[in-house]
């Protein structure tokens, strides 16, 4: 379920050697510039397939939010959050490295119930599809195996 965490894709950002940024559309990108995913930013969960145990089903949580704040190179870093059935409140880190068309992420968080906290860790493989990114995850909780298919949106 936070395997959702993990990505976040749209557009292109251009980065010359310089180090300035700058924007241009796709293919027409100057010469001494490299291209790669723009995450940052804020995304939501718009759809999920689960088959967990040890953590809540991506479909019982509500406000999934995953938010890229940093940049270095291909790997970006975030938080993520959601409020799920029973009160369970799951919040964590991410980051994420985007390499030849697929983000690899690597998630650790806390699923949190009526005080008791629950650790897991997810890892996963996105894609770009359109102006989606689509997330397949595997993981460990404190109460067994997770994984699952999300689906995020900005």
């Amino acid at each position: 379920m936070i395997g959702a965490l993990t990505i976040l894709m749209v557009g292109c950002e251009f980065t010359s050697e310089s180090g300035r940024t700058l924007l241009a559309p796709s293919g027409l990108a100057p010469s001494g510039v490299t291209i790669s995913p723009v995450l940052l930013g804020t995304w939501n969960l718009s759809t999920a397939t689960t088959s967990a145990t040890g953590l809540p089903s991506a479909e019982s949580c509500t406000e999934l939010e995953v938010t890229f704040d940093e940049q270095d190179g291909d790997v970006y870093t975030g938080t993520f959050s959601a409020t799920c059935a029973d009160g369970i409140v799951l919040t964590g880190t991410a980051i994420g490295t985007y390499v030849d068309g697929l983000l690899t992420v690597d998630a650790d968080g806390l699923a949190t119930a009526s005080g008791v906290q629950c650790p897991f860790t997810l890892s996963g493989t996105a894609r770009l599809v359109g102006d989606q990114i689509q997330i397949d995850y595997t993981g460990t909780s404190c109460l067994g195996p997770v994984s699952g298919s999300e689906v995020l949106t900005r």
